[in-house]
């Protein structure tokens, strides 16, 4: 039988010593397509990282793995990875982690930076999860345990949980239009994940009638100029971007994502303003 296999990145491996284990796979950037000639070659895996850590993880392994959130991604608890086909977000199918432990050390030195772009995939999630068509009592239930927190003065080990429960939610009804426009703006312009659905966020909330002001935790970012049309259209390939209830197009959608005084206001309002 093989040995245990380390999934980590360079700046979580010192939580599991490498030392601890003969065999580590150190993961830096988001699993691409060559990804699956790995698929399923290990039998046993521990992981600790983020999102691409346990979706690198999941991937490979064959057995439900063991793993240690240190975002909250949610990964750590759906049956699912991501991986990167070029410029095209793939999804495939794999165990659910049998043991998952939010441990205090592993995530009370989480970069701010890390800490900002993670808050806002939960949010993310929260959110697509809301405005699915196929949300349930149960989704709904575990979206408004996770944006009680969110709305809270969470610590960091709150905010990994909140991502659990979040994870929760998105795996009885996946995501909808925030990750769906999360996917191109990653592609052609290299914005993080994160950073990516925090932009979309004020936008969304606007379209969708959804008080935003309680989970402002972080001055509204600006980022480079965008073709928003082109955005639009190659978020509106993904049918997640559909499953919301309200209908909107390509035109619509680029004109939803350009400069808005509203949203600007509200960030104002709430004391975190940021130059823009």
């Amino acid at each position: 039988m093989q040995e245990t296999l380390l999934v980590c990145s360079e700046s979580t491996r010192e939580y599991l010593p490498s030392h601890m284990y003969s065999r580590v796979h150190v993961v830096s950037a988001p699993p691409q397509k060559d990804i699956l000639k790995l698929k399923n070659s290990e039998e046993s895996v521990i992981a600790i990282g983020g999102g691409a850590v346990i979706d690198t993880a999941k991937i490979i392994s064959s057995r439900p793995i063991i793993c240690y959130p240190t975002t909250a991604a949610g990964s750590a608890v759906t049956s699912h990875s991501v991986y990167w086909d070029g410029s095209k977000k793939m999804s495939i199918k794999v165990h659910i982690p049998s043991e998952v432990h939010v441990v205090e050390e592993f995530v009370q030195s989480l970069p701010e930076r890390v800490r900002e772009y993670t808050f806002y995939d939960v949010l993310g999630h929260c959110l697509d999860s809301l405005w699915s068509k196929n949300r349930t009592k149960e989704s709904v239930a575990l979206v408004n345990a996770a944006l009680k927190i969110l709305c809270s003065d969470f610590s960091n080990v709150q905010l990994v949980e909140a991502g659990n429960l979040a994870g929760q939610a998105i795996q009885i009804c996946p995501t909808t239009i925030l990750h769906a426009l999360s996917y191109p703006m990653t592609a052609y312009y290299k914005i993080p994940h994160g950073r990516a659905v925090g932009y979309f966020i004020p936008h969304l909330c606007k379209f969708m009638d959804f008080d935003l002001k309680p989970y402002i935790k972080y001055p509204r970012d600006c980022l480079p100029d965008i073709d928003t049309y082109t955005i639009a259209s190659a978020a509106l390939e993904y049918d997640k971007a559909h499953n919301i209830e309200k209908e909107i197009d390509a035109l619509q959608l680029a004109e939803l994502l350009r400069f808005d005084s509203d949203i600007f206001r509200i960030y104002k309002e709430a004391g975190y303003d940021r130059e823009w």
